[in-house]
């Protein structure tokens, strides 16, 4: 045992690592200790001066949280409140369209009930012309007011804005400074304002901002009330301790209350003798989180030669400096009495660890060494040799086991072998398989994709009164749920933009679904209205699909946009469910919006009467619409929906081009926009242009 060499090698590493641990210990673990168990004083320091830290921000969001709900809540008060009183107007011009009175007489009586209206703290509601004349205000000094070119005290124009973001928005808030009234002195007002387009009226009512204002005051004060509470708690070492001040060096908490209040621009750093609250502060500036600093004791006043170190933090919300001070002698007194205990018990354990260490040395080394041998004899391909170890520890369970593994090894090896080549078999058969009922798979689905550009309107349908168009079908997977439909009539033609619910396979069915719906309730109804058509093609597809009761499982249903052509007389009659139709003219593009009503779903009212616009075409006038495919994919550089504005924007650039181009346009601005995004739904986009 003695001349082993993993014995003779376990023996000197054990004196190297006496050796070295008796050199760390008087050379590094020592002054390592002090300092560690420094820096967990001062980390103790900084993190009470963190969780004040804290405790701010938490409080910030709270009083953030609050203002924002605070405003929201005014804000849906406001709309609230300017709808009821609406119908003070809209009952008076009923009346007068009615000719139970006259237009005058009617917005007389709307100004007079409308000028008693109070509600909140004094708060009312004023109406305004087109020209910002107040013709309607609680206080008679304002009444017939023009206060087209009034200002608030900052210089900001009072009620233009509120009728411009009415009349350009038909709603909207604003915000200004005036007084309350019977009060002299001015305060931030928010105030919304709508349009009543029949009288050229825009109407609204405003409140003052300084009740959230006094909430949020009560609250920074009840949080300095909060703050104080937990700083008089809090000891770092002996004297240490917490205290805020603002950028004005006046103090906001101090243990001292004292000084609170006073203005310590005076106090100087005995170092450089500047004042001690600036040099925090630019400490605050430059990224370092603390100062050092001397300063006298309690116990030795008027010497200043004792080290003190202060932290600060800022809190740019309340624009305050939290700072903590503590003087460097405190946070070494732990560390001195700790090193010097663990410079004993050290010692103590390097001694014991010495002579514990060679005799369980001899113990530990000579089956290990045997096991060594064993393992390098199976390593060269005898599987028959066994370590032979029998001991009850950890070595003889190794042993044991390492024996057992060897021998389970040995009669495995060649079952397993052969175990692989035939999962290997296996796996290449099934591969076969899966991959043969793919390709059938989406064989038969590319098949689909025929049958339902089958019923897509071809090329050779398009009516002559069309002398150009395009349509851009790209489906999201190889079949989809948008399709264009298209059928001449005897007084023209009709034509529509479909897309039914979902994608790939089950968007094609029900592409099948509505384009036989469709088709039977033309055959039925005629094309004379496309408001009747869509009702009653609402009700035929909810029918059809079973979603009229309630239980039913599916969901499903369609949007349309939904045209009919006169040739004879040259109208253009169009109604729409969630699809729009966009027409380009001489004077800008006109945007006819669908009905917010969908088609067949189980919340679908079969009742609905679907709004008909009628328009005039002339020769070169081009309509378009699209499904809310290509409004809703994402793309561009943050991700963002295409939008309807960006679509806007192609038709201005590009409806002086063929269609032909236009359509090469469209492909090239949406594959560029679209990038590396996935698409998101069917995307179908038609364009034509009227002879």
């Amino acid at each position: 045992m003695i001349q082993s060499r993993l014995w003779f090698k376990a023996t000197l590493l054990i004196l190297v690592i006496i050796l070295i641990s008796s050199m760390s210990i008087a050379l590094y673990t020592i002054p390592l200790t002090r300092e560690i168990t420094y820096k967990m004083a001062e980390n103790h320091a900084t993190a009470l001066l963190d969780h004040v830290y804290n405790l701010v921000e938490i409080k910030h969001k709270e009083i953030k949280s609050y203002k924002n709900f605070a405003i929201t809540s005014r804000k849906r008060q406001m709309k609230d409140i300017t709808s009821a009183a609406g119908y003070i107007i809209k009952n008076q011009y009923s009346a007068a369209k009615a000719g139970e009175i006259s237009e005058a007489e009617a917005k007389q009586r709307a100004i007079k009930q409308m000028q008693p209206i109070r509600y909140g703290n004094k708060d009312y509601m004023w109406i305004s012309n087109f020209d910002s004349v107040l013709i309607s205000h609680p206080d008679p000094k304002l009444h017939n007011a023009d206060f087209s070119k009034i200002t608030d005290v900052y210089g900001n124009l009072i009620v233009p804005p509120m009728v411009d973001i009415a009349r350009k928005n038909g709603e909207g808030f604003t915000s200004y400074w005036w007084n309350r009234l019977e009060k002299n002195s001015p305060s931030e007002k928010l105030t919304y304002s709508t349009l009543f387009p029949p009288w050229n009226w825009v109407y609204g009512t405003g409140v003052y901002m300084d009740d959230i204002l006094q909430e949020i005051d009560r609250q920074k004060k009840e949080l300095v009330d909060d703050l104080r509470a937990v700083m008089q708690e809090v000891t770092i070492g002996k004297s240490g301790y917490m205290y805020i001040f603002n950028a004005d060096m006046h103090l906001i908490i101090h243990p001292d209350e004292k000084l609170t209040t006073a203005k310590l621009n005076e106090l100087r750093n005995p170092r450089t003798g500047r004042p001690i609250l600036k040099e925090l502060m630019e400490k605050v500036d430059i990224k370092e989180s603390h100062m050092e600093y001397p300063w006298d004791h309690p116990e030795d006043p008027g010497n200043y030669v004792y080290e003190k170190i202060s932290w600060v933090r800022y809190n740019s919300h309340f624009k305050w400096y939290i700072a903590s001070s503590v003087y460097t002698d405190e946070l070494y007194s732990q560390s001195r009495f700790l090193t010097s205990r663990i410079a004993f018990i050290t010692i103590i354990i390097l001694l014991l660890s010495l002579f514990i260490g060679i005799y369980c040395l001899k113990k530990f080394v000579s089956p290990i060494e045997k096991l060594s041998k064993t393992v390098l004899k199976i390593q060269g391909g005898d599987l028959k040799i066994r370590s032979g170890i029998v001991s009850n520890d950890e070595i003889g369970i190794l042993a044991r086991e390492f024996d057992a593994m060897v021998e389970k090894l040995d009669n495995h090896v060649e079952v397993l072998d052969q175990k692989v080549k035939e999962k290997t078999r296996e796996l290449a058969e099934n591969y076969k398989e899966l991959e043969y009922a793919n390709s059938q798979v989406m064989e038969s689905i590319r098949y689909a994709r025929t049958i339902q550009k089958a019923i897509l309107p071809q090329p050779d349908t398009k009516p002559k009164e069309i002398s150009d168009s395009f349509i851009l079908w790209r489906p999201k997977d190889i079949i989809g749920g948008d399709i264009f439909w298209l059928k001449h009539n005897s007084n023209g033609f009709v034509f529509a933009i479909i897309d039914c619910t979902g994608h790939g396979v089950p968007g094609a069915i029900m592409t099948m679904i509505a384009s036989m719906a469709i088709h039977h309730v033309v055959q039925e109804l005629g094309t004379a209205s496309p408001g009747a058509i869509l009702k009653e093609l609402n009700r035929i597809i909810q029918f059809s699909l079973g979603q009229h009761s309630k239980d039913a499982k599916s969901d499903d249903g369609l949007d349309i946009a939904l045209c009919s052509v006169d040739t004879a007389t040259d109208i253009l009659t169009f109604a729409g469910a969630n699809i729009g139709l966009f027409v380009q003219e001489e004077t800008g593009i006109q945007q006819i919006k669908g009905d917010k009503q969908s088609i067949g779903y189980k919340s679908s009212n079969i009742k609905f009467d679907f709004k008909e616009h009628k328009i005039k075409l002339n020769r070169g006038k081009q309509l378009y619409m699209t499904t809310d495919g290509l409004i809703g994919q994402a793309g561009g550089t943050h991700g963002l929906p295409f939008g309807r504005r960006r679509f806007l924007k192609f038709i201005s650039e590009h409806h002086q081009s063929g269609f032909s181009d236009q359509k090469k346009a469209l492909k090239k601005i949406l594959t560029q926009y679209q990038g590396n995004e996935e698409q998101r739904d069917d995307i179908t986009v038609i364009g034509l242009t009227y002879k």
